[in-house]
This record gives C-alpha cells, structure tokens and sequence, in this order.
C-alpha cells in the first residue's frame, strides 16, 4: 500500500499515513501527536521492487 507524508500546520509533526489509493482524500487526516486535521501532504520518494535481478 502507498505510503504518505505529512506535516502538521499547528505543531509540525512529520508522520506517514499507509492508505490505499481508493482511500487517499476521501477521510480527512488528523496530526497524532495534536489531533489537529490542519495538515499538508509533503512530497514523497518513490520506490518500487521488482523481482528482476540487474
């Protein structure tokens, strides 16, 4: 499942919500640490595995 980052607007926490796609924008998100749902999406690697060998 898709991993994404966050940063809280009100204590700026960084943490990760693993969601689905389907999921994704659908729930507000809410900051752990303060609970506050004033959160901005930070830009993310991404990485993918493959099962072929280089």
């Amino acid at each position: 499942m898709p991993t994404y980052e966050f940063q809280c607007q009100s204590c700026q926490k960084e943490f990760t919500v693993i969601q689905s796609i389907s999921e994704h924008g659908k729930n507000p998100v809410h900051c752990p640490e303060c609970q506050s749902d004033n959160v901005k999406q930070l830009m993310s690697v991404f990485t993918a595995q493959t099962s072929k060998k280089s």
